[in-house]
């Protein structure tokens, strides 16, 4: 057991007496106590301080000698703390904050004990002036991980120096100057902003440089109108939550920002992603129409034919050239209105959040779906125009092969439609005879 709560139990055995002089207990008892022989033994046991003197009986007895068991008719003794600083007890917080000046560069221990309030830190419930002590001790120690430089070359002095990290104009750093001070028991000051800024959660924070940048600049920027170190530190304290309201300010305005330049980063990809697949769709429909005129240029050897069999072949072959021409930019076109659909979903997130984009994203993301809707209603019109355009050769070849064997056609139009008529009477005469 720690020896601030054995002594602790020991002083509260004895009735947490006031008879206190420079750190020393005196005490005096004329009948025997089964609970005083107790409580010191365990303040022997605790090693919380030193027996000056302890008479029983009215004969001086070593501490070590003493037994709880044994009666006794009169017992006095003085009992001095130690106050070299091992045991954490005090008078009361005045003692605490005159003597503990450590407590500015590490946080509180674990057990400490208050002899005038009677308070045992570590004892449920906890009071709320230790509540607080912890809490400043422990602000302290965490702003001590986010200042630049200690400075301590005074025994007595303990400095923190905060740099700014931008090139921002203004005051470039501010020293604070931590002490310990009864009317700081009265303030609210939360350490979880400041534990969120440690540097042990770098892992788990991508931004934690440049929120431990953030909070060096807005407390430069907070404190930089405050004279000195002892003062500072007492302002910051004094007004904690409007500190922390300027700083989750800041640190919003960074975090907006760089949200805004990754979103306009995605709609740049997105841009350049869309361009570059109608591109494609481009470049593969212009290698496509070069048939067009080379079917063209059939049509002329249909006029130089050897008779209607070989210009009816010509015919066949356009038309089919033209039939898969046709296809070919009928699949570009489903092509087309699948990088429109992706089109539509890559931006319709960002449409979604438009009124909350800045003025330039705004404009910036407002240009890109503009543009892209141009080149969209493009190329549509290209695909449409070309389609067209593909089925000329197949037109202008039926119509040359028509103009010119149109007596041969008739012709054998006639004998078509005798042969047809010749079959389909001979399948009613099948029909009949059955």
């Amino acid at each position: 057991m720690s020896s601030v709560i054995e002594f602790a139990n020991a002083y509260r055995k004895l009735g947490c007496p006031k008879s206190w002089s420079k750190n020393t207990l005196s005490l005096s008892c004329a009948t025997f106590s089964l609970e005083v022989s107790e409580a010191i033994e365990s303040l022997r046991d605790s090693r919380a301080g030193q027996f000056v003197e302890l008479v029983v009986n009215g004969d001086d007895l070593s501490p070590k000698d003493f037994i709880s068991s044994s009666s006794w008719g009169t017992l006095s003794f003085t009992f001095t703390v130690d106050r070299s600083g091992a045991v954490q007890i005090f008078q009361n917080f005045e003692e605490l904050m005159e003597l503990s000046k450590s407590f500015v560069r590490k946080p509180l221990p674990p057990h400490f004990y208050l002899i005038d309030d009677d308070i045992l830190s570590s004892e449920e419930p906890i009071d709320k002036r230790v509540k607080a002590l912890q809490g400043i001790c422990g602000l302290i120690v965490y702003l001590a991980d986010l200042a630049h430089y200690h400075d301590e070359k005074g025994s007595e002095e303990y400095k923190l120096v905060f740099v700014a990290d931008d090139g921002a104009k203004g005051e470039r750093a501010i020293t604070l100057q931590p002490y310990l001070d009864t009317e700081f028991l009265s303030y609210e000051v939360g350490t979880d902003l400041l534990d969120s800024l440690q540097s042990d959660n770098l892992d788990s924070n991508p931004h934690l440089t440049k929120e431990r940048s953030i909070f060096r600049s807005t407390l430069i920027e907070y404190l930089s109108g405050v004279a000195g170190g002892e003062e500072r530190f007492k302002a910051l304290l004094s007004t904690w939550a409007k500190f922390r309201e300027l700083y989750e300010n800041n640190l919003a305005t960074y975090l907006s920002g760089f949200s805004f330049h990754k979103a306009k980063q995605e709609v740049a990809t997105a841009q350049l992603s869309i361009a570059d697949q109608m591109s494609k769709v481009v470049s593969d429909m212009s290698g496509k129409v070069l048939s067009v005129p080379i079917s063209l240029a059939v049509v002329i050897a249909i006029s130089r034919a050897d008779g209607v069999l070989e210009s009816t072949i010509l015919v066949l072959g356009i038309v089919l050239a033209s039939a898969l021409l046709a296809e070919t930019l009928a699949a570009q076109k489903l092509q087309y209105e699948r990088i429109k659909h992706s089109r539509t979903m890559m931006f319709e997130s960002h449409q979604q959040k438009l009124m909350q984009y800045p003025k330039d994203l705004q404009r910036f993301l407002a240009e890109a779906t503009t543009g892209l809707s141009r080149n969209e209603k493009k190329l549509r019109r290209s695909l449409r125009t070309l389609r067209f355009i593909s089925w000329l050769p197949a037109l202008a070849a039926i119509s040359l092969h028509g103009y010119l064997y149109q007596v041969d056609l008739m012709t054998s139009w006639v004998k078509v439609k005798e042969l047809c008529l010749a079959a389909f009477k001979f399948t009613l005469c099948a029909i009949h005879s059955q």
